[in-house]
Order: C-alpha cells, then sequence, then structure tokens
C-alpha cells in the first residue's frame, strides 16, 4: 500500500534555508508574505533561473497555481505551519513528489501523537517525551511516525504512584 508522503517535524522537505537545485529547469515560490526575507535571498540565489512566486491566500489558489507549473518545476515554500501543511498536502495531491518541494517555516514545527486508546491525534510538544491524552491515558512517544494516522504512534502507561 501506497501512502502519499505528509509534512511532518522530521520531514526531509523541511530546510532551515532554501537552496537553489540545478537539476530543476524552473522555480516556483510559495509564500504567505511577499517580501519575506527568505524569498528574497532564494530569488538572488536562482540567478537566471525562470521562476515565479506565488502569494498563498487559500488551497484552492494554490492548486491552480501547482497545476499550471511544467514537469521540471521545483517548488519552495515560506510559511507558517499550517499553511506550509495545506500547500505540502495540495502539491502532492496535485502529483508533485517529495524531492521536487523545499519547505521552511516562518514558525516553529508542529508535532503530532496517535494515542492507542481513543484513537486520536493531539498536538504536543517537540522534545516531549511522556504527555497526557485527552482522554487522561498517560502515553509514552514512539520513535515511529505514522503517515496514516499523522502522528508518532504512542504507547498508554500506568504511571507511578
Amino acid at each position: 500500500m501506497y501512502n502519499s508522503p505528509v509534512l511532518f517535524d522530521a520531514s526531509p522537505a523541511l530546510t532551515t534555508q532554501l537552496v537553489p537545485n540545478a537539476y530543476f529547469k524552473k522555480a516556483a515560490i510559495i509564500t504567505d508574505q511577499a517580501q519575506h526575507s527568505a524569498v528574497s535571498a532564494l530569488i538572488e540565489k536562482l540567478y537566471d533561473t525562470p521562476h515565479d512566486v506565488h502569494v498563498f491566500k487559500d488551497a484552492e489558489q494554490a492548486r491552480a497555481f501547482i497545476v499550471a507549473q511544467k514537469m521540471g518545476t521545483h517548488f519552495y515554500v515560506v510559511a507558517n505551519w499550517d499553511e506550509a501543511t495545506t500547500i505540502f498536502t495540495t502539491a502532492v495531491e496535485e502529483g508533485v513528489s517529495e524531492a521536487e518541494i523545499q519547505v521552511q517555516l516562518r514558525d516553529d514545527v508542529k508535532k503530532y501523537i496517535y494515542c492507542m486508546k481513543c484513537f486520536t491525534s493531539s498536538e504536543i510538544l517537540k522534545e516531549a517525551v511522556n504527555v497526557q491524552c485527552a482522554c487522561g491515558a498517560h502515553l509514552e512517544v514512539g520513535p515511529f511516525y505514522s503517515k496514516v494516522r499523522q502522528g508518532y504512534i504512542s504507547y498508554p502507561f500506568i504511571p507511578e504512584a
């Protein structure tokens, strides 16, 4: 069974600095702010590589922009976590591979767990090892990220009194 790539805290698409990829013939930049410093720096590094800049407003506009791009386009995303996740998901749905996308976040990465007791996802602090779910279960955060459940599999345990 194939599971589409998803954006998560250890995703290979996440980067701290956008780097031009020489193997692609065109660049498509999607951002939530037209004059963001990361976008300006990337445009300077692209030199004569053709590029388009799209200011993200909603998923449907992003989808139209992504679909309009030709094969051989590398996508660069500069946005906050929620918008970056929406853009990444939309791009993957339209056939863009994880290798064709770089994502630079303007805020902190969010980490999600999947509770094996109540079968729900919850946002947690990135460095958390043991957490308490909304159902009241104490959970140990496992090392395995589930693309299907979109969270780290977490296992219930009985805390010491």
